[in-house]
């Protein structure tokens, strides 16, 4: 599903915030009518949005947004005077700089005519000036200042005074709006309020400026105070990925010396901190001053509700061949992460998030926290002409010390084999309880042709990509997996996925024939393994999304998470059909079920627009608007 118009509905149809005075200019609101404030929906006025790709919307709810992009302008920069009169010469001179006076004012009258044709926007003109009469309108620049999209994206290039012009309101803007949300975090921060509270103000200002690096350390601090140092170390983990895509730096000595402090302190499990502790984590936050932090007096105890049972993650293996065979790595990973996560009561970390920490020098300590797991997986494989050689190590995330390893050395034919003695190894050092009939059970099928398996990988690579082309590339790999293997169910699971993603995205050209297509191979999946959960999960939602079967979907779910109680998809879209039902207490659980399970999943937009759906549908509006922002930043297309 579009994840980022579903957000994006929901931050316009939940009560919207007053304060308007650090909008992108002073306005009068006295200007609007009553209706136009309040948000009602029987009232005449347009409505028109200039965050993000600029609409406009009639009062009958039909497009009236200029097709000319110049048009367009004209409309812009009439709301952003805030319905102030314009002399006509500034305007066309502004807009059409490159051509002469009299041929400048001349486009300038034909955009005006469009704009009256449309009937939704009133334009008060005479020969020398227009204005736009902006009581009959709402404009969501100044009413919606929690939005987070850029400022007219997507309408540069007008010309270049427009340009220059368009490039001061986006700083005034986007300035008055950063100060308003840390002036709002730093009164929740000085004030000691609670850390529920804290924390949202601080994701709020994150979801505006991902690199805003004391809104960080409030929100670490404010789930330190909740008990909470594994979403604490979720968000440190998500800064410091921010920090290097964006802008090639790590964090400051002042965030990673909070980070330590609250990795200090999440090491004092079962009591209270003692005075040692205590005067210890007191010089720790000394060492810290800032306005945003909070004092020496913290309590960072976790709470040990937060802790889990046997939980585990297994990294991406330090591939040392050098060879072409560059997915047999990633393959045993997959393996043996779904063999994991079968075993009953055993939380297992998806691969796709434990893969952030592919070639990462970091200690077994900070990503265990970060994944909220207790041990890891990991290794180095060796292939030499048809000789495998894998070396894994089981490492305690809470000292930090191995608990064992093993090293084989095998015919890459036998890989299967191979994976069934790694899982059983492995099951035998961290969960002696478990028997080993019960490992027999859960064996996992996998393609023999590694070919198939590399398309797969491929393609399912290319649907994480926010690029059209990209994704829609997806389609011919799974279909080159399939060719080679008829009955590879994980495959056939995922192409029915993207067929699903293709209409929610907005993308498909027959949105009926790809929901077909979506439970045809959905089905087939099912067919061809029935002890395959990815097609259970997917097959459930194509019943709730697509077809509104919410007994079958259930049905699906259950079998998906029986099979895997480790799957974060079905834990995923059983989260969205109690959302659509109004269920707000069971979906919210199963949502947080889902992000624990894939706290850096590629496709986090879709936990975060589910999340926001879950919220809104508990009645926490505070939290659902924070992941509805969330959503559409993650998923800007």
């Amino acid at each position: 599903m579009n994840f980022g118009l579903k957000a994006r509905a929901l931050v316009e149809i939940l009560p919207e915030r007053k304060g308007a005075e650090n909008n992108v200019t002073p306005f009068a609101r006295g200007r609007l009518s009553v209706a136009v404030r309040a948000g009602d929906a029987t009232a005449r006025f347009s409505r028109i949005h200039l965050l993000g790709a600029m609409r406009a919307v009639g009062p009958a709810g039909d497009d009236i947004l200029p097709r000319s992009r110049k048009t367009q302008a004209v409309v812009a920069y009439l709301c952003l005077v805030h319905g102030e009169r314009v002399s006509r010469s500034r305007l066309a001179g502004m807009i059409w700089d490159r051509v002469g006076e009299t041929q400048a004012r001349d486009s300038l009258r034909h955009a005006l005519n469009e704009l009256e044709r449309t009937g939704g926007l009133r334009l008060d003109s005479d020969r020398d000036t227009v204005r736009l009469d902006v009581s009959s309108c709402w404009v969501d620049a100044f009413e919606s200042p929690e939005a987070s999209d850029q400022l007219l994206d997507g309408l540069d290039e007008i010309s270049p005074t427009f340009d220059q012009w368009l490039l001061g309101e986006r700083t005034r803007f986007e300035n008055r709006w950063q100060a308003k949300l840390e002036k709002e975090l730093d009164d929740l921060v000085v004030g000691e309020a609670t850390a529920e509270l804290r924390a949202a103000a601080a994701r709020r200002l994150l979801n505006f400026l991902p690199t805003h690096e004391p809104a960080v350390r409030a929100a670490m601090k404010a789930f330190a105070d909740l008990g909470d140092p594994a979403q604490a170390a979720r968000e440190f983990e998500r800064f410091r990925q921010v920090t290097a895509t964006n802008l090639g730096i790590q964090p400051s000595e002042k965030t990673m010396g909070l980070y330590s402090a609250i990795r200090m302190a999440s090491q004092v499990r079962a009591v209270r901190p003692t005075n040692t502790t205590r005067r210890t984590l007191d010089a720790a936050f000394a060492a810290i001053p800032e306005r945003l932090d909070i004092g020496a007096g913290a309590d960072l105890t976790p709470d040990r509700g937060h802790e889990r049972g046997a939980s585990i993650a297994v990294l991406p293996l330090q591939d040392l061949s050098g060879d072409s065979r560059t997915y047999v790595a990633q393959g045993l990973v997959e393996n043996l992460v779904e063999a994991l996560s079968r075993v009953p009561n055993l939380f297992v970390s998806s691969r796709l998030s434990a893969a952030v920490f592919r070639n990462q020098d970091r200690l077994p300590q900070e990503i265990g926290e970060a994944l909220g797991v207790r041990y890891l997986i990991l290794g180095s494989l060796r292939t030499s002409g048809n000789r495998l050689r894998l070396g894994l190590e089981l490492t305690d995330t809470a000292s930090g010390l191995p608990l064992g390893t093993w090293r084989f050395e095998e015919e890459s034919d036998d890989l299967l084999e191979v994976q069934d003695r790694l899982t059983d190894a492995v099951l035998r050092s961290i969960a002696p309880h478990f028997r080993a009939a019960e490992l027999q059970r859960v064996r996992i099928k996998r393609p023999e042709v590694y070919g198939a398996y590399d398309f797969f990988l491929r393609a399912r690579e290319s649907m994480h990509s926010p690029e059209r082309a990209v994704f829609e590339s997806a389609q011919a790999l799974f279909e080159a997996a399939i060719a080679r293997d008829a009955r590879y169910a994980t495959a056939l699971a995922w192409l029915a996925y993207w067929h699903v993603m293709r209409i929610g995205q907005g993308w498909s050209p027959d949105r009926t024939r790809d929901s077909e297509a979506a439970e045809r191979f959905a089905q087939r999946a099912i067919d061809c393994d029935s002890l395959e959960p990815m097609a259970f999960a997917v097959r459930g939602h194509v019943a709730a999304y697509l077809n509104k079967n919410f007994d079958l979907a259930f049905d699906c779910f259950g079998k998906a998470l029986e099979i895997n109680p480790n799957n974060p998809r079905a834990w995923l879209w059983n989260a969205a059909t109690h959302a659509w039902l109004g269920e707000g207490d069971s979906a919210v659980k199963k949502i947080e079920q889902a992000m624990a399970l894939a706290p850096f999943d590629p496709l986090t937009f879709a936990y975060s627009g589910i999340a926001s759906m879950a919220y809104l549908a508990d009645r926490q509006y505070e939290r659902a608007v924070e992941f509805a922002l969330r959503c559409k930043r993650d998923n800007p297309g």
